[in-house]
């Protein structure tokens, strides 16, 4: 049996875009919904569930969250209320064809014409449509009732037919003809989906070329319906919603099937069905060949009469075979088509090509050796004629079942290679003709915009949901990874010691300070832990992505907490302060903050003096900044060093005096004289000051 599906069969560009809508809305969201079911597809609608996308019947089921209009669209009133309802962010899903429609009947019946709708009054696309006409269009169902209809508006001049998108194209042709006999001036509307029409074109072609359909989808989908009563016109069809409708006496005595399948049907249902079709065709493929084999093993075998003599015979134990009975036996030819196994049968069992799992372009010969022990399960026997016929891939496929269901079961991890990329995932080989699809938000652990750079490879995954029946697995390689870092985060927090220095890499700063990776977890460096030096933003002294070296402060295991410091990883600069100042130096620093009880002067990266306000000038302040000002250079004194307790007793004023007294000096010997003036030392500060002391003697 000859297997023929329409390749572009499947999920049109409207419900695919309103699918992979609310597929990427989910992936950044939480409570998703969506206005009605998205698809007219029940397992489409439960894998959308499992992803975290919710369908309401009614807005008032809603208290808030995000809400993806399906593709097939609402009426104005709907978009009115959602308005209102501020706690809700609408995403519009409507199909553009759709959209297009709405706007027509809207424009038309604004213009006065009376509108006819062709459609399925209970649809959602119609009655959007109907709601955009503003309750005044007329929606017909079928031929019968539409010369009433027409009848009604007859004293009507302007007219107009438009059809829902999945309409059969000969039942609105009809339609049309029987609109122009009563409208001849009306204007028809050709509104049905161009994907539609190409599909239900290409149902007709295909029914006509083979002698039964298969049409696949749900029987609450339109469009699935119509294709499914055109291909039943031609050849006996059968529609199945999945896989496991499939069954073998299905297709006894036909050569030539066709699959086709509706709109709303996702690929993996197609993929499925037509493995489960290929799965029911074996009969026919044990008899191809068959004749063939027989003859060239009566040629090449030596039969148990010349091999033996009648009293060996007499104690020859043969074996029995059960159809569906599993055997061991030996390999004993190797053909390009078959193969022939020794199980203790009185002759070899025939197993073919096709019932032989092979990798792409591998041969028979590639898999098997001669004396090989295999595993084969029994498919016919036929006792007059002295022949078996065994399935090896059976065995094989059922073992990886096995294998399946025991990684799922025990949690375990799986391997297999990328065989299809698809707009919701990609498609896993399993082995022995078995396929995983891994959704597109199980693939990684973030966001992935384009699945390409995965077909080919080989991925590791957990085996999250399947269902053997309908051949069904869902694979989740996000899993896998989380567990990953959850173990490293893990192995980790165990490693790291108080104390100790590790290297590190910056993965995100924050007002508060930074998150730096310390193999595998993220550890934080409070701000006041970034730098000796005060900073005002971790950015200011770290970029992401840098390696930095850190001290830990803390470990707290059973919270995965780490605390760290970058600046305890490096030298205490206080530890050079004895070194580099003595009591009673004039030093240059920088005012970093002015506080009511003094200023903080930077004498060098990491190490700041205070100058208490009684400090600050010889006269009376209120504040430090009717003096100095942040960020600007002055001398000070320093007065006392306490390393130790990391403080340092600056003066301002003391710094002044010692500098007129030495410019004084320097005035009075004449040889000495440097030629530098107190302004040059001081500044704006000097004449503040000077002239405060000449305004004192003054009064």
């Amino acid at each position: 049996m000859r297997i023929h599906l329409y390749e572009k069969s499947g999920f049109c560009s409207g419900v695919n875009r309103a699918v992979k809508l609310a597929l990427e809305l989910a992936q950044k969201e939480t409570d998703v919904y969506t206005l009605g079911p998205l698809v007219h597809n029940r397992e489409v609608k439960d894998y959308l569930y499992s992803q975290g996308v919710k369908s309401v019947s009614t807005l008032d089921e809603l208290k808030g969250g995000h809400l993806v209009i399906r593709s097939h669209g609402v009426g104005p009133e709907t978009f009115h209320e959602l308005s209102s309802r501020r706690e809700i962010s609408v995403y519009d899903g409507t199909c553009p064809r759709v959209k297009k429609i709405q706007s027509l009947v809207k424009d038309l019946v604004s213009k006065g014409e009376i509108v006819f709708i062709w459609g399925d009054s209970s649809h959602p696309e119609v009655q959007g449509i109907f709601q955009w006409s503003g309750g005044e269009a007329l929606v017909v169902s079928d031929l019968e009732e539409l010369p009433g209809e027409l009848a009604r508006a007859a004293s009507s001049e302007k007219t107009a037919l438009v059809s829902q998108t999945t309409r059969e194209v000969k039942g609105f042709n009809e339609a049309a003809h029987l609109f122009k006999q009563y409208f001849p001036e009306g204007e028809v509307y050709d509104t049905i989906c161009t994907e539609v029409k190409s599909l239900q074109d290409e149902a007709v072609k295909l029914a006509a070329c083979v002698e039964a359909m298969v049409v696949v989808g749900s029987s609450f989908s339109s469009n699935t319906e119509k294709l499914a009563r055109l291909c039943s016109s031609w050849v006996p069809t059968f529609r199945v919603s999945h896989a496991g409708e499939i069954k073998p006496e299905m297709f006894k005595g036909i050569k030539e099937v066709g699959v086709i399948a509706g709109a709303s049907t996702p690929e993996w249902i197609i993929k499925e069905v037509v493995e489960m079709m290929e799965d029911a065709k074996m009969e026919e493929e044990f008899n191809e060949g068959q004749e063939e084999a027989q003859k060239e093993q009566q040629e090449n075998e030596v039969t148990s009469s010349e091999a033996m003599n009648q009293e060996d015979l007499e104690y020859q134990e043969v074996k029995t075979f059960e159809v569906g009975e599993r055997a061991r036996g030996k390999v004993a030819q190797i053909e390009d088509e078959h193969i022939l196994v020794d199980i203790g049968y009185k002759t070899e069992a025939v197993l073919s090509r096709s019932e032989v799992y092979l990798e792409e372009d591998a041969t028979l010969q590639d898999k098997f050796s001669l004396e090989m022990d295999i595993e084969v399960v029994v498919l016919r026997v036929n006792e007059e004629e002295g022949s078996i016929n065994v399935s090896h891939r059976r065995v094989e496929k059922e073992k990886q079942w096995s294998t399946l269901e025991n990684a799922l079961e025990n949690d375990e991890p799986l391997e297999g290679k990328v065989k299809e990329v698809v707009d919701a995932g990609v498609i896993v080989d399993l082995g022995a003709g078995i396929e995983g699809f891994m959704p597109g938000s199980l693939v990684d652990t973030g966001y992935i915009p384009d699945f390409s750079q995965f077909l080919g490879e080989t991925l590791t995954f957990k085996v999250i949901e399947m269902n053997r029946d309908r051949n069904k697995v869902i694979l989740s390689r996000k899993k896998v990874m989380e567990e990953e870092e959850e173990s490293k985060k893990q192995e980790a927090v165990q490693n790291l010691e108080e104390g100790s220095l590790v290297k590190g890499v910056v993965r995100r700063l924050t007002d508060f300070g930074a998150f730096v990776d310390v193999g595998g977890i993220d550890g934080l460096v409070h701000i006041s832990e970034v730098s000796w030096e005060r900073v005002e933003h971790p950015r200011d002294v770290l970029t992401v992505g840098e390696e930095v070296e850190v001290k830990v402060l803390e470990v707290i295991p059973e919270r995965e907490r780490v605390s760290l410091s970058i600046r305890k990883a490096q030298p205490d600069p206080w530890t050079d302060v004895s070194r580099k100042f003595n009591p009673g130096d004039i030093v240059e620093g920088k005012v970093t903050r002015l506080v009511n009880f003094g200023v903080f002067v930077e004498l060098m990266p990491g190490v700041e003096g205070l100058v208490h306000i009684s400090q600050v000038a010889d006269h009376h302040v209120k504040h430090p900044s009717e003096v100095v000002k942040e960020g600007e250079k002055i001398k000070v004194k320093v007065l006392d060093l306490r390393p130790e307790e990391k403080r340092i007793s600056l003066s301002i004023k003391e710094a002044f005096t010692s500098s007129i007294a030495d410019y004084k000096e320097k005035e009075s010997d004449p040889e000495g004289g440097s030629g530098v003036k107190l302004g040059d030392v001081f500044g704006d500060l000097f004449n503040e000051t000077y002239s405060g002391e000449e305004e004192e003697k003054e009064e």
